[in-house]
């Protein structure tokens, strides 16, 4: 999530998400080079990227779908540097952009975490083979 020059807020949904380093604290995530979002994104120097729950799907669903308003209906608050912080979202990672390079068909996106919300204890939200995964009915063997 990040926003626009003109102050709009703009969301995606990634596939891909994943920790760099530590030290410095650098996540990553990849974006399709045929995504019309992300060009909104791009010359913004931060972001923030929101983990939803796993009882999120259709929210997730909301921020993949084309030629509609994203936030419509999305309760959110700006973080210290304006980027969308959805009131759905459990963990909140607030970023700066450490850099963008082209990999494939796709634009790996690299942060600096500089700041790390906490917002509620739960599953995440992970989508594997076309699906979400549901975690609360697996059991371990």
């Amino acid at each position: 999530m990040a926003t626009t020059a003109e102050g709009k807020p703009v969301g995606l949904t990634v596939g891909s998400f994943t920790s760099v380093s530590l030290e410095p604290a650098l996540i990553a995530f990849f974006v399709d080079q045929q995504s019309t979002t992300w060009p909104r994104m791009e010359n913004s120097d931060t972001f923030a990227i929101n983990i939803l729950g796993h009882d999120k799907g259709e929210r997730c669903r909301s921020f993949s779908g084309k030629g509609v308003d994203r936030f419509a209906g999305v309760e959110w608050a700006p973080s210290d540097t304006g980027d969308p912080i959805l009131a759905e979202a459990s963990v909140v990672f607030e970023c700066v952009k450490h850099s963008t390079r082209e990999l494939g068909d796709h634009l790996q996106v690299v942060g600096e975490v500089r700041k790390l919300h906490v917002v509620r204890e739960g599953l995440p939200l992970v989508y594997h083979q076309g699906t979400f995964l549901d975690f609360e009915h697996l059991t371990s063997a």
